[in-house]
């Protein structure tokens, strides 16, 4: 049986910074120009070719100027020039990510959230026989730069080329659907079975929607017994916190879940969509696991207004949409109707 590590989460970047082994490589927008509200820009920069394990992010971005940034493995860019308009698809046009039409998920980032840093031992496989040779970064820019301002927000990435025992990757579970107008205590719900042949141990988790986003939750379902994965609300920064159970084994056989609750003080439904006044559902499990083969990222989407967790489950834990034990949070609509 695979092993189980618990790891202590004050000595997470300390470690990654003192090993002699560990390179850096700075991934930065080249004074990108905004040209729109909710623009969506991408560079590159290409790996070396040895097999390589990422263990650490830290971003170089702020709020104020984007929405969100994405991390990407690419096998090639979607473009040659130092930066692109690019999409949210998985194509090979030339607005795509990737020019191989397959991206994976590296890193997310939004709301001032801090870098993150793997604990000892366990990193995501890059280079090599992996398909990823070049990291991109993705910037959705909440607003159009103003006359002469341009921005060199990005990411820093250290890296070891010493052989880990632990591989790190993605399991990312969402929606598609819409909120109500006027409608307080929404719940967005999906979930999946496992079906893959290796155990993977949830490491960190990370929420992501707009304004209307309350409070996020997942969860692993074996025999009826749901037990907490992580639980936030997405108005607090958007980094990956540590999970409520560390340690916890998800098999095949398992169920994944998650539930995303929402109000809306809107005069018109809101759909999920990539613009700011559009909202999103998303649960990202950030994982390790003794498997040595290819990870690619697993993704879990349900249609959440005919999938409903009643439907096909029991027991249903009580916390799910509860702030209880959270920190304390804000929650502001630009959207919003204006009472009179």
């Amino acid at each position: 049986m695979e092993s189980v590590i618990v790891f202590s989460v004050l000595v997470w970047f300390a470690v990654a910074l003192e090993k002699p082994e560990v390179e850096e490589l700075s991934v930065r927008m080249p004074n990108v120009v905004a040209p729109k509200e909710d623009a969506l820009m991408c560079h590159a920069s290409e790996l070396e070719p040895e097999e390589a394990y990422i263990v650490a992010f830290k971003p170089h971005a702020s709020r104020d100027v984007a929405h969100h940034m994405m991390v990407y493995g690419c096998g090639q860019p979607g473009s040659n020039q130092s930066s692109w308009a690019c999409g949210e698809m998985d194509d090979t046009s030339d607005r795509s990510v990737c020019g191989d039409g397959e991206r994976q998920i590296l890193w997310a980032w939004a709301m001032d959230a801090e870098g993150k840093a793997f604990p000892p031992d366990v990193g995501f496989r890059v280079g090599g026989d992996t398909g990823i040779n070049h990291v991109v970064i993705q910037i959705h820019y909440t607003h159009a730069s103003k006359p002469n301002e341009t921005d060199t927000s990005g990411v820093t990435i250290q890296f070891t080329k010493n052989k880990l025992t632990y591989q790190a990757g993605y399991y990312v579970l969402y929606t598609y659907g819409y909120i109500p107008p006027h409608t307080q205590d929404y719940h967005l719900e999906t979930a999946c079975d496992f079906v893959q042949n290796y155990s993977i141990f949830p490491l960190a988790y990370r929420t992501h929607a707009h304004s209307l986003g309350v409070v996020t939750s997942g969860y692993q379902v074996r025999d009826g017994r749901w037990t907490e994965i992580g639980r936030m609300s997405p108005q607090l920064p958007q980094t990956f916190y540590n999970v409520t159970n560390p340690g916890l084994e998800v098999k095949k056989g398992d169920i994944l879940a998650a539930r995303c609750t929402m109000s809306s003080e809107r005069d018109f439904p809101t759909v999920i969509g990539p613009r700011n006044e559009d909202e999103m559902c998303n649960f990202y499990i950030l994982y390790y696991t003794a498997h040595r083969g290819r990870l690619r990222v697993q993704y879990c989407l349900r249609d959440a207004r005919t999938f409903h967790w009643r439907d096909y489950m029991s027991n249903l834990p009580a916390s799910a949409s509860s702030t209880s034990g959270l920190p304390p949070f804000t929650r502001h609509d630009p959207h919003a109707a204006v009472s009179t």
